[in-house]
């Protein structure tokens, strides 16, 4: 069953709920407070992975104190699942336009979605450290990632990648690969930026080069790139 996120939150929604005031400004610094927690999470799991990280030091990254932790995360394993599923909350409404709109070809929905993973992948390269570290592991929480997000998604994105070819606007090869191929360039930028920027003396995440990247990418896959 999916479990909900900081993210499924909002004070509007609490408003609408019929809350009492004092109560709902309650609900919603524990909800601020647990979101804190888990941005910091991110970042302490991309830096030392989850081995290397403690929810006492995510306290005090987090700049709480470790008894808030420990009152919304049972445990470390428990605020790393939570973590994943804040940080795929964030791109997933963003990513896919509605397959039921009849005025987009799947190539349109797939140069969406490619667009908007890259400036997703620009604004928050933790996560993709994050998951770098339990891909060189093969962890048990890989396991669980694979089987709760990347699995639904990637059949979805490769189905598109699929129609996008039938249209003749996407180049040839299993799509599988390529849509792997496509995600090491989409995230490479940004897991490497110190490199990057080192080499070149420009942030690789400014928005003139984030949307560079785009259309060297779009160049990359697409038989007909927008503008072209």
């Amino acid at each position: 069953m999916p479990q909900t996120s900081a993210s499924d939150w909002s004070e509007d929604r609490l408003q609408d709920s019929g809350t009492p005031p004092l109560k709902r400004r309650r609900q919603q610094r524990s909800i601020d407070t647990r979101l804190k927690i888990v941005n910091a999470a991110l970042s302490e799991f991309a830096r030392f992975g989850f081995d290397g990280s403690s929810t006492r030091g995510i306290s005090q990254a987090a700049e709480v104190p470790h008894s808030l932790v420990i009152h919304h995360f049972k445990n470390k394993e428990d605020l790393w699942h939570a973590t994943v599923r804040e940080a795929v909350s964030w791109y997933l409404d963003r990513v896919f336009l509605p397959e039921q709109d009849g005025t987009s070809t799947a190539a349109d929905r797939l140069r969406h979605y490619f667009a908007e993973y890259i400036r997703f992948s620009a604004d928050h390269p933790d996560f993709f450290r994050m998951i770098t570290q339990e891909n060189t592991l093969r962890s048990e929480r890989l396991c669980w990632l694979v089987e709760n997000h990347v699995g639904a998604t990637t059949a979805r994105t490769s189905a598109l990648i699929a129609a996008a070819q039938a249209e003749g606007a996407f180049v040839d090869g299993d799509p599988l690969q390529l849509l792997y191929i496509f995600l090491g360039a989409a995230t490479a930028p940004y897991r490497s930026s110190a490199e990057i920027e080192m080499l070149t003396g420009t942030p690789v995440s400014g928005a003139g080069q984030v949307e560079e990247h785009i259309r060297t990418c779009e160049k990359l896959f697409f038989r007909n790139p927008a503008g072209n």
